[in-house]
This record gives structure tokens, C-alpha cells and sequence, in this order.
């Protein structure tokens, strides 16, 4: 009794540890963006890892829309630009196809009509 307790006492923490190793290891690599706004805190948005989408979300009914624009942070190639005009609080969405490794930017802007965003927030880098 004594050497199976002697036994468990130092095989105990190897095995919580490699347990721990293995379930740490297997988390995925890919990370929501979180929220992020225009300067003005007229507009937010998001990219959700979960379900792939990529939110904009326009929070004043003011005449500007909320605009997400989400590029290769590498080479800067735009891959989806997300635009919600309504100010209802649900917000508009689009699944781009991101790949696994790649490092986007994404930044949230205001809009009006189809002139050039305007109040943009910073570039925000994120990997999928």
C-alpha cells in the first residue's frame, strides 16, 4: 500500500502536467479579432472565429454607415469590406474566405453613400 502511494505521489504531477501539455497544444491558432471602432464611435466591428463572419455594426442613425474593411496584412490585398446602413443593432455580415496562418488587418470606418471612408480606426492585426 505504501509503494503504490509512494508510486502515485511522484507519477501524479508528470501526468497532470502532460495532460495539461497536450490540452494547451491542442487549442486552435486562429483568435476572434475582437471589437473595434471608428474614431467618432459611430461604427464597430468584429471578426468571429467561430462561425468565420466578419461584423460591421452602425451605431448612430445619423446618415453614415458603418464600414469594416479586412485586408492581408502582408501585401494589403483587400478580402471583404462589410457595410451596415441600417443603425438597428443588429448589424450586417459577410463570410469571407480567411485561411488558417494568414495575418489580416481589419479597421472600422463611417461612410457616406459611396464616398471614401471617413473617422477610420486604426489598422488592427489578427491572425486566422
Amino acid at each position: 500500500m505504501r509503494t503504490a502511494f509512494r508510486l502515485a505521489r511522484r507519477t501524479l504531477p508528470i501526468a497532470v502536467g502532460s495532460a495539461l501539455l497536450l490540452t494547451l497544444n491542442s487549442v486552435p491558432a486562429s483568435a476572434s479579432s475582437g471589437w473595434w471602432t471608428a474614431q467618432n464611435n459611430r461604427a464597430e466591428g468584429f471578426y468571429n472565429s467561430v462561425n468565420g463572419r466578419v461584423y460591421a455594426n452602425d451605431l448612430k442613425r445619423d446618415g453614415y454607415s458603418a464600414r469594416t474593411q479586412v485586408r492581408t496584412a502582408a501585401h494589403g490585398y483587400v478580402v471583404t469590406d462589410v457595410t451596415d446602413k441600417l443603425a438597428d443593432g443588429y448589424g450586417s455580415w459577410k463570410t469571407p474566405t480567411l485561411y488558417a496562418g494568414v495575418v489580416f488587418k481589419m479597421r472600422v470606418c463611417v461612410v457616406k453613400g459611396s464616398a471614401a471612408p471617413k473617422y477610420c480606426g486604426s489598422w488592427h492585426t489578427f491572425e486566422r
